[in-house]
């Protein structure tokens, strides 16, 4: 009879105490006038979450009660059941009911550990009999207490776990949040910096437009004037033409009475309007100041940026390092991530996501993942000196060879290809080469030259600049819109030449504060057409134009000798530099 009893409840918690919102039995249930009853925390958490109190199975709609949904009636038949359901749970385990095998009806006293299930006195002299090796059996108390301090173990983890992704998710919504506030803010801030710089064309158009008003006055008074006297002359002419007309038609004594008078005023008007001089036609024109537009297509009104958003791994490797916060979510101070090598480095260059190229001035270049660790070496011909190099797409690598004083090709097992310049360039430093139109970029050290070379036949196409040995040229980019920067190191400056318009300026001047060059060494462009130069323990942001945008690095960097630089990254951006005195590569987010 007990156990029909059992059985009767366990049917009554399973299909009338279930909550619908939780699926687990009821904790404090509150019924709602449709006779459907949850408990009272999923019931907040369901209004809290859909704003209004609707029944989550028939979703009729109710009125929240004044004081909360605490005051909504309790359901005394529902809290009667689980009440008894309770106590019949605790006489059983005060009696130590213990579960009956299925299959022999008798107490789960033993565990199988291969099988994974608890079993009976019988099932381990039959279906799970240990001496075949199939089965492996210990005390159901000793399973259980296994199973209890394992769980323990991974309940702590799950509260870690749960305790660090509840932290990150503060800060994704803090993150999301500033995004979005920050988008807005920009798309204004642009819209402002749009309408201030539409003003200021829209007064210099109103000045314009006053300009062409004064010159219309100034012309058309004048016009005006000699319309009315040359008016008053033509009426007078004719008026006397008339009387004349009249002294014809009379008797000749009276005509001749008044004929000298009529005379001299018909050329006294005569002479009024031959001193009245047509003056030239003239219009007022605007022409159009074609070379503005074309300056104002590209002009900058400003730059985007994205402030760092901080996503920290266990175990993952950092492009940078990060110091020890307060607090999980607190604010972090960011330093390069450095990695020490053998020698004193003169060349980097980007060979995958992870790997990077770099040369010491010998007949190796070596790889080095991100993380400092050194994976292999590519090995060239004896007499080969690698300076600078730059990655190809087909994964070629193209280097200046200060050994043979060429530009040399070779493949990734240190096969060389073809050589390009033999005999034409000595000590060549920096490279570029544009793979759109196959041209490769070399400037000449001592005389001012940037070399242009195709990539593919190795002919000389030309050379830029002018002959001058003060010059020394180190390093060559080329900007988005096709002209040639070349950092100048003997001259402390960074050179831009147009090779459209056969002209050549100074872009950055010579200087050891913020936004001036000494001795600059390498150059790159970035995607947003902004130029990053590596000079006397500076590495610095420029936008296209000269104007400095900020400084990369910190003194504290270590930044002292750069030599190459190269971009490894666009999103987050990322530039690593060969820092030669301290032999290290050095990677900066910027």
């Amino acid at each position: 009879m007990a156990s029909k009893d059992l059985s009767l409840l366990g049917d009554i918690d399973e299909k009338v105490l279930e909550c619908s919102i939780c699926n687990g039995r009821l904790e404090d249930p509150k019924s709602l006038s449709c006779l459907h009853s949850f408990c009272l925390k999923c019931l907040k958490n369901w209004v809290q979450t859909n704003g209004k109190l609707t029944c989550p199975i028939c979703r009729k709609e109710y009125p929240i009660p004044v004081g909360g949904l605490e005051k909504l009636a309790p359901n005394t038949l529902l809290n009667n059941l689980l009440e008894t359901i309770k106590q019949h749970e605790v006489k059983d385990e005060a009696k130590g009911t213990a579960s009956l095998c299925p299959s022999h009806a008798k107490p789960l006293e033993m565990y199988c550990t291969k099988c994974k299930v608890p079993i009976c006195i019988k099932c381990t002299a039959m279906e799970h009999a240990a001496g075949d090796g199939k089965h492996e059996l210990i005390n159901i108390a000793t399973a259980f207490n296994t199973f209890k301090e394992t769980s323990e173990d991974l309940k702590k983890a799950a509260n870690e776990s749960i305790r660090r992704t509840e932290n990150v998710l503060k800060v994704l919504t803090k993150n999301a949040k500033e995004l979005e506030e920050s988008k807005e803010a920009s798309l204004t801030e642009i819209d402002n910096q749009v309408q201030e710089m539409v003003q200021i064309i829209k007064k210099k158009g109103d000045e314009m437009k006053k300009k062409v008003e004064a010159n219309y006055m100034e012309e058309k008074k004048v016009n005006d004037v000699q319309i009315t006297n040359l008016t008053k002359i033509n009426s007078e002419l004719n008026t006397i033409v008339r009387s004349l007309h009249q002294l014809l038609m009379s008797e000749p004594a009276t005509a001749m009475k008044s004929s000298e008078i009529v005379l001299n005023k018909i050329m006294d008007e005569i002479n009024k309007s031959e001193e009245i001089k047509q003056k030239d036609s003239r219009q007022i024109n605007f022409i159009r100041n074609k070379q503005q537009i074309d300056l104002l297509k590209e002009i900058y009104i400003g730059n985007v940026t994205f402030k760092p958003v901080i996503s920290i791994k266990e175990g993952d490797m950092m492009p940078r390092e990060v110091s020890k916060c307060d607090d999980d979510i607190g604010n972090v101070v960011f330093k390069p991530l450095t990695i020490k090598v053998e020698d004193q480095p003169w060349g980097v260059a980007k060979y995958d996501d992870d790997c990077l190229l770099v040369s010491f001035w010998t007949n190796k270049i070596h790889k080095y993942k991100q993380s400092g660790e050194r994976i292999s070496k590519i090995t060239l011909p004896s007499g080969v000196r690698v300076n600078r190099m730059y990655r190809m797409k087909n994964g070629n690598i193209a280097f200046s060879d200060w050994g043979n004083e060429c530009i040399q090709v070779c493949n990734v097992n240190g096969h060389v290809i073809k050589s390009i310049g033999k005999g034409v360039l000595k000590d060549p430093r920096g490279i570029h080469i544009d793979e759109a139109t196959n041209v490769i970029y070399v400037p000449y050290l001592r005389n001012g030259f940037v070399f242009m070379f195709n990539i593919n036949s190795g002919k000389q196409l030309k050379k830029i600049g002018t002959q001058n040995e003060e010059h020394e040229y180190t390093d060559v980019a080329l900007t988005k819109t096709g002209k040639v920067l070349v950092t100048d190191r003997g001259n402390h400056q960074v050179l831009l030449y147009d090779d459209k318009n056969q002209s050549l300026k100074v872009l950055i001047n010579k200087g050891y504060e913020d936004g001036k060059v000494w001795y600059p060494c390498g150059v790159e462009v970035d995607e947003d057409d902004n130029i990053i130069i590596a000079s006397y323990k500076q590495l610095q942001l420029f936008r296209s134009d000269g104007h400095f945008i900020k400084r990369i690095d910190k003194q504290e960097d270590g930044i002292s000798d750069p030599k190459q630089l190269c971009i490894i990254s666009h999103n987050p951006c990322m530039v690593a530099v060969a820092n030669y005195l301290d032999k290290t590569i050095k990677i900066f987010n910027y």
